[in-house]
């Protein structure tokens, strides 16, 4: 009987995933029902529970390492493999939005490339994007990652690379994983101290952007740059 009960339990979540019910779903659920497919022959409820208990969201655990998530108790190897992939697939998919992107002619062009880059990153990190004349993209330079404030940057980095691509433009951005994009008072100093040194070598720091999942906001853009901080005054 308890075979036949978890198996109908199992053909009520795919129903309702199938028929777009699952969308308001708790994260157990959810989550329940994919490790239910990972691992066919077991009841996985428990176990879905443990692991959000465990990592704090379903992002938690999708972004564990495998060593990390076969620490909880119930997940062998290929659970820990299977589960890891998800992340690693989104990552390769949001990452792959970029891979035609040959040019940054416009501000909203810059913003979602540099969100595409950075939405699912786990960790913070900082991205230079040198450009020419024409808004082409030379090259892309992950400047840092891990703990990431701009007093962690290193500005000479920045622009060691620009001089080293004759770079006409740069745009950075760094991101806020599992926070607001919004700038401190340490990402608007930092701008303020590249936008002046690029400024020293001939090169235009267009944007600076700070971003958190899907949003992002603007330290720096042209003019409007230059305009809320009165840099006309101190330049």
């Amino acid at each position: 009987m308890a075979e036949l009960s978890r198996n109908g339990h199992r053909q009520r979540m795919r129903k309702q995933y199938l028929n777009g019910s699952m969308k308001s779903s708790p994260d157990h659920n959810t989550l329940e029902l994919l490790l239910s497919i990972i691992i066919p022959r077991h009841d996985v409820k428990d176990l879905a529970y443990d692991l959000i208990n465990a990592f704090g969201s379903l992002e938690g655990v999708f972004s564990a390492s495998p060593d990390d998530l076969m620490k909880v108790k119930g997940v062998g190897e290929s659970t820990a493999v299977a589960l890891s992939l998800v992340y690693f697939f989104h990552d390769r998919m949001i990452a792959d939005r970029n891979k035609d992107t040959v040019k940054l002619t416009s501000n909203e062009q810059a913003m979602n490339y540099c969100i595409n880059e950075l939405r699912a990153k786990t960790v913070e990190s900082f991205i230079q994007i040198n450009l020419r004349n024409d808004g082409s993209i030379i090259k892309k330079y992950v400047i840092s990652t891990g703990r990431v404030n701009a007093t962690d940057v290193n500005k000479s980095l920045v622009l060691t690379n620009a001089v080293k691509d004759s770079a006409a433009y740069v745009i950075v951005a760094h991101n806020h994983p599992h926070g607001i994009a919004q700038a401190s008072a340490s990402d608007i100093d930092f701008t303020i101290s590249l936008y002046r040194s690029l400024s020293d070598l001939g090169i235009k720091l267009v944007d600076h952007f700070v971003v958190a999942d899907n949003d992002a906001a603007v330290i720096i853009h042209s003019k409007e740059f230059e305009k809320s901080f009165n840099l006309s005054e101190v330049l």
